[in-house]
């Protein structure tokens, strides 16, 4: 009896240390600095109860802005990214956009042309930028909304995002 109590023990133990380092490898694998671009909506053009619309807020919980749930281009469109110095003294990104991208941008400037997109950074409320006319230059250049740091940091992922997304 004593030898079953140790061996369900030792069971347990090694099922515990799995599953707390299987979360841990788990989540490297998971997407961080996480951009995605997403329609802004008024939320009274909808129903209540709709799951089309979801609302954000910055990470203060202050500015609550409703979205389309669906973003235009996300993290798994963007191959590559470039810092730009903005005037104010923040940094902005210049995304290149690969062949899907580059589609669903095409088709989002000519349907919601010169209409509210909502810059979300792994969820959370970033800023706000007018959709521009299509160019064909393959880039989406994003507002300076960053520190410098933040900028580095945010393109320093855009690579490894893209091959965790496109897998």
């Amino acid at each position: 009896m004593k030898l079953l109590r140790q061996f369900v023990c030792a069971i347990s133990l090694w099922l515990l240390l799995m599953g707390g380092t299987g979360c841990a490898l788990f989540d490297r694998y998971k997407p961080v600095f996480n951009l995605s671009l997403h329609r802004e909506v008024r939320r009274d053009a909808f129903a209540p109860e709709t799951s089309l619309v979801q609302p954000v807020y910055d990470v203060m919980g202050r500015n609550e802005h409703f979205v389309s749930r669906f973003p235009i281009v996300d993290s798994s469109c963007f191959g590559e990214a470039e810092l730009v110095h903005g005037d104010n003294g923040k940094w902005g990104l210049r995304m290149r956009l690969d062949r899907k991208g580059i589609g669903l941008w095409r088709q989002a400037t000519g349907e919601y042309g010169s209409q509210t997109m909502v810059i979300l950074l792994d969820g959370y409320f970033c800023g706000t930028m007018m959709i521009p006319p299509y160019d064909e230059s393959g880039y989406l250049i994003l507002p300076p909304l960053w520190s410098e740091l933040e900028a580095r940091r945010i393109a320093s992922h855009v690579p490894s995002n893209y091959r965790k997304a496109n897998r």
